[in-house]
């Protein structure tokens, strides 16, 4: 797995590209949100148009991630999930608990709304 990062304004934009499987994909995963925490960037967005796979070992990931960052006081977005990686997030009913978006820019747009 490969992450690609962008900041606009306030909010960095993450792009997940190949699979979220466990290791070593969690660990770098992991790395890239402790950093982001410690430079208190807490408003972040996955573009997951670029996952291929995801197991239960990368939901729990995911999860760990909104965890920590809505303990900061921060939020996490998911936008631009292919149907593989929907298709999984609706059947474990992820999707309420995360707030998704078709676009990285409506999912920007929703932490401004939020101020």
């Amino acid at each position: 797995m490969t992450i690609t990062e962008q900041f606009r304004g306030k909010v960095i934009v993450l792009g997940l590209n190949g699979s979220l499987m466990g290791e070593p994909e969690a660990t770098l995963f992991h790395k890239k949100k402790f950093q982001l925490l410690e430079a208190n960037r807490i408003r972040i967005v996955l573009d997951l148009s670029g996952m291929t796979m995801i197991n239960s070992s990368g939901l729990g990931s995911l999860i760990a991630a909104l965890v920590s960052i809505r303990d900061r006081g921060g939020d996490l977005r998911l936008a631009r999930l292919s149907k593989t990686i929907d298709d999984v997030i609706q059947k474990v009913q992820l999707d309420k608990i995360f707030r998704i978006f078709e676009t990285v820019e409506e999912a920007v747009s929703s932490f401004e709304e939020q101020q």
